[in-house]
Parts: C-alpha cells; sequence; structure tokens
C-alpha cells in the first residue's frame, strides 16, 4: 500500500517545488513559531531576525513614554525557484520592486545546486546597485532543497515527532524530482551482522527489493555501535539464480560484470548454507568495488535506526572526496 504524502509529486514544474517548500515552512510555523524564526536565522547566518510579536515594558515613543506596547518586526522574503543553476540575473533584479517598508527583505535563489560564483557575484552587484540607489538593504541569499532540509534538522529536536515526518517526507520528495543532488556524496549505512563475513568476502550487500532506498554512491555497514566497513558502489542488479545455473539479471544500473555475476552466485549460496536464507530470488546486490574496515563510531545511547544516510564531505568537511580507502581511514577520526 503506498504512503500517503504531505507534499505534491508528480511534477518538476518550479510552482510545485516553491509551494511543497512554503507548505513545508508553513506547517514549522504552525508547529512552533520559535523554531521558524530559529530556522530563518540559520537561513540568513549573519543576521539576527526576531519574527512573531514582541512584548516590551515602556518604551519611548516620540513625545511620550506608554507602560508597554506589543509590536511585530516586519520581514519580507521574496523566492525565486529554478530547477537548474541557471537564474536570471534581470529576472531577480525585477523581482526586487516587490519590497515595501519591510525591516528586512531577503531575496532567495532557490535551487538544487547554488549558482557558480561568478553568477552570484554577479547578483549581489546588481543587488547591491538596486540597494544604493533606492536607499535600501535587500539581502541575497542563495540556497538549496538541501540546504533547506538540513537548517531545518539542525533546529528540530528528535522528539518532536509531528514535525520530523514532515521534513522526511519533504526530503523524500525532493529526492524523488533530483531537487536534491548530493548523491555522489551520500553513504547509505545499513546493520550487518550475521552477513558480515559475506559482505566484505563478496563486497556487496544484498537486500530485499521491496526495501526502498534513495540515491547513494556508497554502502556503510553498520555493527556494534559502529560503522566498520566503507565501500563506493559500482553497481545495483536485481538478479535471480537460474535453476540450470548462472543469474536471470532483471534489472541493473551500470554494465554487469563477470566478477559481479560471480560475487553474486557466491553469495546467494553462502546465505543458503551460513544462515538457511534464501536470497536466489526477489534481491537487490549492491555491488561495490571493495568494502574498506573503518570505525566511525555512534556516540549516542539509541541504536541505530534501521537505515541511516551521512553526507560525507560534510561529516569529513571536506570540499573533495578523496579514495575510498583514505575515507575509511579519516571515518576513524570522527564519531557521530
Amino acid at each position: 500500500m503506498s504512503s500517503i504524502h504531505y507534499f505534491q509529486r508528480y511534477s518538476q514544474r518550479e510552482n510545485v517545488a516553491t509551494n511543497n517548500t512554503l507548505l513545508l515552512l508553513s506547517r514549522l510555523y504552525q508547529h512552533s513559531p520559535n523554531n521558524f524564526k530559529g530556522f530563518l536565522n540559520e537561513l540568513l547566518e549573519d543576521t539576527a531576525l526576531e519574527s512573531g510579536i514582541l512584548f516590551n515594558q515602556q518604551v519611548g515613543g516620540s513625545g511620550s513614554t506608554p507602560d508597554g506596547n506589543i509590536s511585530q518586526i516586519s520581514f519580507k522574503v521574496v523566492i525565486e525557484t529554478k530547477l537548474h543553476q541557471n537564474f536570471s540575473v534581470p529576472q531577480l533584479i525585477e523581482h526586487l520592486n516587490s519590497f515595501g517598508k519591510e525591516e528586512y527583505k531577503i531575496l532567495l535563489s532557490l535551487s538544487p545546486k547554488l549558482p557558480s560564483d561568478q553568477l552570484q557575484k554577479q547578483i549581489e552587484t546588481e543587488v547591491q546597485k538596486f540597494n544604493n540607489a533606492n536607499n535600501t538593504s535587500v539581502k541575497y541569499i542563495p540556497t538549496t532543497f538541501q540546504s533547506i532540509i538540513e537548517k531545518l534538522r539542525k533546529i528540530l529536536e528528535d522528539y518532536e515527532y509531528d514535525i520530523i515526518p514532515i521534513v522526511d517526507d519533504f526530503e523524500e520528495y525532493c529526492i524523488e524530482e533530483k531537487l536534491i543532488s548530493d548523491d555522489e556524496y551520500r553513504m547509505w549505512v545499513l546493520g550487518s551482522g550475521w552477513t558480515l563475513d559475506e559482505n566484505f568476502k563478496y563486497n556487496l550487500y544484498y537486500r530485499n527489493i521491496d526495501s526502498g532506498y534513495s540515491d547513494h554512491s556508497y554502502i556503510g555497514m553498520y555493527n556494534q555501535k559502529s560503522i566498520i566497513g566503507i565501500g563506493k558502489l559500482t553497481n545495483i542488479i536485481e538478479a535471480d539464480l537460474l535453476t540450470i545455473g548462472g543469474l536471470q539479471i532483471k534489472n541493473h544500473k551500470n554494465i554487469v560484470s563477470k566478477e559481479q555475476e560471480q560475487n553474486i552466485i557466491g553469495v546467494i549460496a553462502a546465505a543458503k548454507i551460513n544462515n538457511g536464507w534464501d536470497i536466489s530470488k526477489g534481491h537487490n546486490f549492491f555491488c561495490v568495488d571493495k568494502f574498506y574496515k573503518t570505525d566511525f563510531r555512534k556516540e549516542t545511547k539509541y541504536p541505530l535506526p534501521g537505515t541511516k544516510y551521512f553526507n560525507l564531505k560534510e561529516v569529513l568537511n571536506l570540499k573533495t572526496l578523496p579514495s575510498t580507502e583514505e575515507i575509511a581511514e579519516l571515518l576513524k577520526k570522527v564519531t557521530w
């Protein structure tokens, strides 16, 4: 049975992406105005923005000092969404006329990837020209769908069960619509106990075809509160073992090599002998170049909640990723 979704699917139109983002933020505000303020300040980075109702006592006016007042600071965020990086500078500058007398004015460009440095500088230059000519203080902020999700998760606590599934579904929507494009840095972590020796020997991880997954480029194997193996994904193969020998390849991401075929045949036999499991049909085989031993330890007391994804660039604080073997060594120096 299909899950009920909070966000509209089946279209890649920019207005749908914008609408879903606004709906997400609207739900966040309904959940907690304070969390909404925290998100805005994460988004604005170096600007401390007050949002919501302010209560003040004895603030002097132009002619007298009242005992108290209730006020609200005004702000406006104008959003332009693209499903690519090529924003139109004239279009963005035209949007600057959408602002009025707000105290905070934010021009936000939203896309799967940030605009190039050159384009960002061009936009910032034009915004500054507009500010100088109109005595305004519009701030230009480029962001991505991935960044919005990360900033939301940063301000939410684990116990906020009513809003976290909404953020999860928005992330799923973004992945489905290719609005998140960090899969080349993503490590998918899965529990590995009895199959650990088989995973290392055959350089693959197997999983029932009914078990979903998101795009990723690395597989991490979790055991005893640590990710102890990592491999770079080379293929995802759905294959059935034929009674006459050999494999029936049903689906594959890349061309299937002879070595991958032999590894799948080998692990099917090993799973039957070692664990009594029949994985000869209805399974995906996630093949890696090689599983390298590591020790990326989990510090919190809770166990792995099923599976988990990590952005390795963020975990290791790197601009580009080195070889898988080097990543395995670097992960030994950090925790999660």
